[in-house]
């Protein structure tokens, strides 16, 4: 892409939002592994021989993860529903551009 505003390839924009949603899932499936391993971890320091301390915060950090992980696969939703609108938009806008310069080319000129 050129700066400012232009769009050169309206179909990279489609692409890439394509592929950003697709990493989102990637992201939250990825993501909960993790988490469901670190409960089970903090079940089982929070019980037995252990004070709770390591339990509590094995859970804690579950949660940060949890919360971590939903916002980046959320960003990159967000992300691509950018990118596919701003190329749908475009290429509609192109479309009725064209269209219109169409309409008027039938039409005599009033420059002569």
């Amino acid at each position: 892409m050129s700066g400012g505003t232009d769009i050169e390839d309206p179909a990279a924009l489609n692409h890439a939002g394509s592929g950003a949603h697709e990493i989102a899932g990637r992201t939250r499936s990825v993501g909960e592994y993790p988490v469901d391993e670190t409960h089970s971890a903090s079940r089982d320091f929070a019980r037995g021989n252990w004070d709770g301390r390591l339990g509590t915060a094995l859970s804690d950090l579950a949660a940060t993860w949890t919360s971590q992980v939903t916002a980046l696969a959320g960003d990159c939703d967000s992300l691509a529903g950018q990118c596919g609108g701003s190329g749908l938009l475009f290429l509609r806008t192109e479309e009725a551009n064209t269209q219109y310069m169409r309409s008027l080319s039938s039409e005599p000129s009033p420059f002569g």
